[in-house]
């Protein structure tokens, strides 16, 4: 580097924190000697005096009634100084930063002539009362916009700024500077900008941010502040902040750049509101202070910022996160709207005109949608048919109770509260049961076990053979020999089987000890792999099924080429509109801490992180996935699946011989026994058949609703998958991720018995 230009660099740097300008008043003697000499050793200084148009202005603004005439006003603003020579009259400001010295009315008739035009939105009685407030604001990128809308209007006496970051060139989208400031301290940057603005501005800077050894001093020094404002990114922070702003009656505003969203706590008339309104009042506290990175942040964030209200382009842009984008999204007009709220905010607080505590959205994409025109439309609820009735499976099946069969009311009772117990997807339980004439007829019930992405039929398949499975281990415990007669009604697909009690004796198979304890069990395990011992237990009970086999891979590379083929299926399904409602609408349930629910996936039951947990939330909101998909984005849910398979111990792909209607029931038979076996041997079992769902729905079914490049992707996938596999001509039908892993915070619920299984009484004529 050239020796004169590193030189420039180093003298640059060591002027970087200055931030007060410098007055020199020539009519003394001690300051007009500092300015001369001043001149003498600086070099390069430039000089700006338009006293004369100042001195215009304020004789007009002292003269409001006064229509003056071009040479009028010239002759009164040149005898307002009186005896006083121009150059003494006033003040000169030397700004060190840019060496710039400027002639300026002095600090009275400065402020009369800058707020002239404020009047009377703000009259003077009123400048006088903001003139005479102290505000405090943490944060500096909305904060710089609040402080400058604040310094216009001048409604402080006081300002006091904390930010310890450095202004960087990622800021320059939403905070008004020049490239020249990079490398300054926000809080310098302000402060110099409020000086060039107006130099008589009090302005405190707090070049460490607020810390927790600092806040005492920020709040009360040279007196206590009358109103806070937070837009720091510091979780810890906002709350330790308003501990102490309402230990001390300071209110507490924030704007979040988002949907105009102001935040309003008014702890000097409300001295027990909750802080942040009780919205973080189910976290701890200490955990904010050991939140570091935005994952870490974000289970205080979206309480704070309140989920349900983030503008859909927030909530997708947070599942972006360090995953398509680095932070949180802010945009320069949010920053500016939210400048002009608070400073609002804060005058009207000042003065008395607002009182309020709470929120308020001042959404502008809102207010200025067109009332016709092209607007987003919400994807249609699915329909998924009438849910089955007694009545409904009595007329289904008029004809089978004409042969009687051996159950009793008991004994089919204990066979249904068997298969109860059975998996399926979402926890739906779509299963149905009728006793009719001493026969136990299975029926799957559509409103509940159909998905729109499963045109194949697989995932009924599963769920019912599974509860099968479920019935035929429960009546050879009991020793009663059985036949399970699948789809004896071809014109009634809803009629699954018929279970006959047969004259003989069944011998009891062991996997019925698992079958209560079974569950799913979504933890992260310790990565132990599997056993060749454990994946041939597997195998053999899939061989239970005439045709089925189990597969297993506990090899850490292919695990890991398998997860992202998973998350891959799962991004889609989540991403799609009917996906996407069957999950988070038809299966989930989201509420937390009252027991097992019936039916559904009980949140605490995904096993999430509280991060985790957050993001799913977001999820929630169909628009905001809408516009993930639009982007083609959405990588972020692959995170899950890879973390999930970076622990697991192996993979279990149930496998039939053929995949036509009749090894459909057979595979969820087949998927049953290895799910109780993996039970059995202590493994967690967690379903992740996406992959094959969604290219069985491709394969044989419509492949409606995916879009036609998810279609091939999907394709590819799965001949993937059979080769990592090595699966040969066997059809895949169902994969398990299998962990050593701790119990299940949460086991799903299982309906009442009286809400599935029916004894008819009266045979229909």
């Amino acid at each position: 580097m050239d020796l004169g230009l590193e030189a420039l660099i180093h003298a640059s740097a060591n002027g970087r924190n200055l931030h007060r300008p410098e007055f020199f008043r020539l009519a003394a003697p001690t300051e007009r000697a500092g300015l001369q000499a001043l001149l003498k050793c600086t070099s390069g200084i430039r000089v700006h005096d338009e006293l004369p148009s100042q001195l215009r202005e304020l004789v007009k603004a002292l003269n409001p009634s006064v229509k003056f005439q071009r040479p009028d006003l010239e002759e009164a603003a040149l005898a307002h100084p009186g005896k006083i020579p121009l150059e003494e009259y006033g003040v000169w400001v030397y700004y060190p930063w840019n060496g710039r010295l400027v002639h300026l009315l002095d600090a009275e008739e400065f402020a009369l002539v800058r707020t002239d035009r404020n009047r009377n939105k703000i009259t003077r009685d009123e400048q006088a009362v903001l003139g005479s407030q102290r505000v405090g604001v943490i944060g500096l990128s909305v904060g710089q916009s609040i402080c400058l809308t604040l310094a216009l209007e001048r409604g402080f006496g006081e300002l006091r700024i904390a930010d310890f970051d450095l202004l960087e060139l990622s800021n320059l989208n939403r905070i008004r500077s020049g490239v020249h400031c990079m490398g300054h301290l926000k809080t310098v940057n302000v402060a110099r900008e409020i000086a060039e603005l107006d130099p008589f501005l009090n302005v405190t800077v707090f070049n460490e941010g607020l810390t927790r050894e600092n806040i005492e001093r920020f709040l009360l020094e040279n007196g206590k502040l009358d109103v806070l404002v937070d837009e720091c990114d510091s979780v810890d922070i906002k709350i330790l902040c308003r501990q102490h702003a309402k230990a001390h009656s300071i209110p507490v505003i924030m704007d979040t750049s988002d949907r105009g969203m102001m935040d309003v706590e008014r702890f000097d008339l409300e001295p027990e509101r909750p802080i942040l309104h009780g919205l973080i009042d189910h976290l701890d506290p200490n955990d904010a202070a050991k939140a570091r990175t935005n994952e870490e942040k974000l289970p205080f964030v979206l309480p704070i910022m309140n989920v349900d209200t983030l503008s859909k382009r927030m909530k997708a842009s947070m599942l972006e996160i360090e995953t398509s984008v680095t932070t949180w999204p802010q945009l320069a007009s949010s920053v500016v709207l939210g400048g002009a709220l608070g400073a609002e905010t804060i005058r009207r607080m000042a003065l008395g005109q607002f009182t309020a505590s709470g929120r308020w959205l001042i959404d502008t994409e809102d207010l200025l949608s067109p009332s016709t025109g092209s607007q987003t439309t919400e994807s249609p609820v699915p329909n998924y048919g009438q849910a089955l009735t007694r009545s409904t499976m009595e007329r289904m099946a008029i004809g089978l109770g004409k042969e009687p069969g051996a159950w009793t009311t008991e004994q089919a009772t204990e066979l249904v509260e068997a298969a109860q117990w059975a998996p399926s997807a979402g926890n739906l339980q779509p299963w149905k049961f009728l006793l009719l004439s001493g026969r136990l007829l299975v029926f799957h019930d559509g409103s509940l076990g159909d998905s729109h992405l499963d045109s194949g039929r697989l995932i009924p398949s599963m769920d019912m053979g599974a509860c099968l499975e479920n019935i035929r281990l429960s009546a050879a415990q009991r020793q009663w020999a059985v036949t399970i007669t699948p789809y004896p009604l071809s014109e009634v697909p809803q009629l699954v089987a018929v279970v006959d009690r047969v004259p003989g004796t069944a011998s009891a198979d062991p996997l019925y000890a698992a079958l209560r304890k079974r569950c799913t069990n979504r933890r992260k395990g310790d990565a132990r792999a599997i056993t060749a011992s454990e994946a041939q237990a597997l195998d053999v009970a899939a061989q239970g099924i005439a045709g089925c086999r189990a597969v297993v891979v506990a090899d850490r590379e292919r695990l890991s080429r398998i997860a992202e083929i998973i998350g891959e299926a799962e991004r889609i399904r989540v991403l799609n509109p009917i996906g996407h409602h069957e999950l988070f609408t038809k299966e989930m349930r989201w509420e937390i801490g009252n027991g097992a629910l019936p039916d559904g996936l009980d949140l605490d039951s995904m096993e999430l992180s509280p991060s985790e947990q957050a993001a799913f939330r977001v999820a929630r909101d169909p628009k905001a996935m809408a516009l993930l998909s639009s982007w083609h984005a959405g990588r972020g849910f692959m995170k899950l699946t890879r973390d999930a398979f970076a622990s697991a111990s192996g993979l279990a792909i149930i496998t039939t011989s053929n995949n036509g209607r009749s090894a459909m029931l057979p595979s969820g038979q087949a998927m049953q026994r290895v799910w109780l076996q993996a039970t059995a041997i202590g493994l967690a079992v967690h379903p992740c058949s996406a992959p094959l769902l969604l290219s069985h729905h491709v394969r044989f079914g419509t492949g409606e609703h995916l879009a036609k490049s998810d279609r091939e992707l999907l394709l590819r996938s799965l001949e993937e998958l059979r080769s990592l596999c090595t699966l040969g001509n066997m059809e895949p039908m169902f994969m398990m991720r299998l962990s050593h892993a701790s119990a299940p915070t949460s086991r799903s619920g299982r309906r009442p018995l009286d809400q599935c299984f029916f004894v008819h009484q009266n045979l229909p004529t």
